[in-house]
């Protein structure tokens, strides 16, 4: 799907989409849960559904808002397609490995080049069974039980592999411990996961580098709310800060959402917004901003929004730590290179650095492509405000990996978008 966007600031207000993040924690928990979870404002996105199908395929039921975990595991179908949802694919091999029939991961997209060399490791330790094709890494083949033991793993990986071992370990009989032998980025997400565990009853001790799990433990349900998304308000935090004053409802201004992170970097160059605690939303003004160094270590998702303020703010930024761009649903550095540049940007990438000099508005009339990845679609879709021409994005359904209604919010808040 190609939409082609006429340039026009957007104002108004809108509710944040509820966080994927914690819609992924919260629906598994749920279902590892034995009895009834009723957990509302679930995200209903691609990446969501395809952790409720494979949960389905454990004998997890969804009804609405209810979640009913039997307590123990048991396989129904072998074959668990991921789709294109990393969190989907690395939260869920520990624990369907929790019980011992074997099972086939699949995937579609950039998701079979996704690296899971850390789990690998890990079971080659543990003696336990995985085949990988000799290209790529879907389909992956695996059998449990997952054992308990000592685990040692990187900490400048993905932390979604240290979140599925956090889920799976304490419902094994006896205690385990994780041990990053590096530090560990994107702490956010683990801090996440450490919350949302307890809330289900389930207790582990976090004393860096070391996580101490007791065995033996079962997850209680529980009756809970998803609150919105800072990754994806982070797009309209942009729009209001380049265009008109936006409003946004929904977030948790105590959020431990690690990409809550925006608003100091969004500070720090010089943006204006703050938490309106009457009203209870983020009130976004228009800003001149400037340039600065961000690291993106601890907050990878929220890089090409940040490019796009950056190309949008006087003098230079650099960003740091961008290696993980990389490894996403495309090559996020190498796609904002490539659609920047061609609005007109001086930006320049080496290694893990990129340096992005800013200007006053993007070259129009351009078609610019989306390389599937529902970050790089929306990312352009705010750069479109401040274009002096028409903007087309191809592969715009990439969106409904994360937050489908995206555009319908962005023609809510005045924008100008058609299908093409």
């Amino acid at each position: 799907m190609n939409i082609t966007i006429t340039p026009h600031p957007l104002t108004g207000s809108i509710k944040v989409i509820s966080s994927k993040s914690l819609s992924h924690r919260y629906v598994i928990a749920s279902g590892l849960a034995l009895g009834k979870s009723i957990i509302t404002n679930v995200l209903d996105s691609d990446d969501l559904k395809a952790t409720r199908n494979i949960l389905s395929h454990l004998g997890v039921t969804f009804d609405g808002d209810t979640i009913t975990g039997s307590g123990e595991l048991k396989l129904k179908q072998s074959e668990l397609d991921c789709q294109e949802s990393g969190s989907t694919l690395r939260f869920m091999i520990p624990i369907v490995m929790l019980q011992k029939e074997m099972a086939t991961f699949t995937g579609k997209g950039r998701l079979k080049d996704r690296p899971l060399d850390v789990y690998f490791e890990l079971f080659d330790t543990k003696k336990l069974y995985y085949h990988r094709p000799e290209q790529g890494y879907l389909p992956l083949d695996v059998q449990g039980p997952l054992k308990p033991g000592h685990y040692r793993l990187k900490g400048n990986v993905s932390s979604q592999f240290i979140t599925g071992l956090l889920y799976a370990l304490p419902l094994l009989n006896k205690d385990s411990i994780i041990e990053l032998t590096t530090p560990l980025e994107s702490k956010g997400y683990v801090d996440l996961t450490l919350d949302v565990l307890q809330a289900f009853g389930v207790h582990i001790l976090s004393t860096p580098p070391f996580y101490s799990i007791k065995g033996g433990q079962k997850y209680r349900p529980i009756k809970a709310s998803i609150e919105g998304d800072y990754s994806q308000a982070a797009f309209f935090m942009v729009a209001g800060l380049i265009g008109q004053p936006i409003d946004l409802l929904g977030l948790n201004p105590i959020s431990k959402q690690g990409d809550m992170s925006i608003i100091d970097v969004i500070k720090e160059m010089n943006g204006h917004l703050y938490y309106d605690h009457i009203n209870r939303h983020y009130h976004i003004e228009p800003s001149l901003t400037h340039g600065t160094t961000i690291s993106l270590s601890q907050i990878p998702d929220l890089g090409p929004i940040l490019m796009v303020l950056a190309a949008l703010s006087e003098g230079t930024t650099i960003f740091k730590d961008c290696q993980r761009l990389r490894i996403k649903e495309s090559d996020r550095l190498e796609a904002m290179r490539m659609n920047l540049t061609q609005l007109g940007v001086q930006m320049e990438v080496k290694d893990d650095v990129a340096t992005i000099k800013g200007r006053s508005h993007f070259i129009g009339n351009q078609t610019l492509d989306a390389f599937d990845d529902h970050r790089i679609a929306m990312a352009m879709a705010i750069a479109a405000i401040r274009a002096d021409g028409p903007i087309t994005i191809q592969g715009a359904e990439s969106i409904s990996k994360s937050y489908p209604n995206f555009f319908d919010d962005y023609v809510k808040l005045g924008g100008i978008v058609r299908e093409s």
